[in-house]
């Protein structure tokens, strides 16, 4: 008897699956044609070669009229592949000019030439150099974009600057080796705002931490909280967790208003994000959870109606930009085209999942009980 109702609970609040959907290539890229474009440009951690060097890709060009960007390393990209996004971008704007398609540019301070074992005080031959590499690759790219435009006749421009630096932590009670890490970060900074001024500049995890560090919630490690003022940004690396997701918003919003900072931007992962284990939690690239939350994060993220009901969701009408990590069609990620293409449904008020899976929870014995 005990068995039987327990699973009869458990059949009132497990949804009706449709069974796992396992999306083709050619079935996501018809899927992506008929998407809408998002609300608010998307930048993204840049997609592998193979993808950026096809100069005709439908998949790219799709990537570039949903999301109104096309995003490339600044560390190992090439002409081609910078060539190939001016050229699509400008396809683009000029069939669809409301979309106002732009280029990301992310680059790793601190990573390249930088000695490994260095301290962030050190201000050695390595600190100048990995300075000096950034500069030429950055104006390398800048000439390939300006030479594209002239052939193509166009103005696409470089809108964003993302920046990961994960090389340092603050230290408690060493000011000196924080101070050392603040003017490295902004000297980085200071560089690319040189070369990128019309560009935002978006910083990986320069908010609050999540609770499974120290006493809980408190400011991410790997910056001080001292540099030149930005967006505040977060990691919603477990969408299925979705009030812990808009907790995690509204702790670093909170962090924001201190810092007299308006923007904060979630660097979002899709179809996986740190997954929890019985001793500690991992990030999982395979991670084909419940669809249904990739559609909420995209509808809360980008509709107003959801910011504009901070106390029962989050703040989230002060996310200007989102940024996707892991990237776009990540081979480490087979599941990500599925849950982006619910993403952008739930952005764009398209209510609709039967096609990647999701069925309404089952309600059918809850009156049986």
């Amino acid at each position: 008897m005990g068995l039987s109702i327990g699973v009869l609970i458990l059949s009132v609040f497990l949804p009706c699956r449709a069974g796992e959907v396992k999306l083709s290539d050619a079935e996501i890229d018809v899927k992506l044609m008929l998407l809408k474009p998002l609300p608010k440009i998307h930048y993204y951690w840049p997609p592998f070669p193979d993808l950026l060097e096809t100069r005709d890709s439908r998949r790219l060009y799709e990537l570039a009229r949903i999301t109104h960007s096309l995003c490339v390393s600044g560390e190992w990209c090439n002409k081609k592949q910078v060539d190939n996004c001016v050229y699509i971008c400008a396809r683009l704007n000029k069939s669809n000019p409301a979309v106002k398609a732009s280029l990301g540019v992310n680059f790793t301070p601190w990573t390249k030439k930088f000695g490994k074992d260095l301290p962030p005080t050190d201000r050695g031959p390595t600190y100048f150099e990995e300075l000096r590499w950034f500069d030429e690759r950055a104006r390398l790219i800048k000439n390939w974009v300006d030479e594209s435009n002239r052939i193509y006749g166009s103005d696409i421009k470089i809108t964003a600057v993302t920046l990961d630096c994960e090389r340092f932590a603050i230290k408690a009670n060493d000011e000196l080796w924080n101070e050392g890490i603040r003017q490295a970060l902004d000297a980085a900074h200071t560089k690319m705002l040189s070369l990128f001024p019309d560009a935002r500049i978006e910083w990986y995890n320069r908010g609050v931490d999540s609770v499974e560090r120290g006493n809980g919630w408190d400011k991410s490690i790997i910056w001080t909280g001292r540099e030149i003022k930005t967006s505040l940004s977060y990691p919603a690396y477990r969408v299925p967790e979705i009030e812990l997701t808009r907790e995690h918003f509204r702790r670093t919003c909170k962090l924001a208003d201190q810092m007299n900072i308006s923007d904060v931007t979630p660097w979002v992962a899709l179809a996986s994000g740190d997954r929890r284990g019985l001793k500690k939690t991992y990030f999982d690239c395979d991670w084909d959870y419940d669809i249904i939350y990739s559609y909420l994060i995209g509808a809360e993220l980008n509709i107003s109606w959801y910011g504009e009901r901070p106390e029962r969701f989050a703040p989230y009408n002060r996310v200007k930009v989102v940024i996707f990590y892991p990237p776009p069609f990540d081979k480490r990620v087979p599941e990500w085209g599925k849950h982006f293409i619910a993403y952008v449904r739930g952005a764009t008020a398209v209510k609709d999942l039967k096609d990647l899976g999701y069925e309404e929870p089952c309600n059918k014995t809850k009156n049986n009980l």
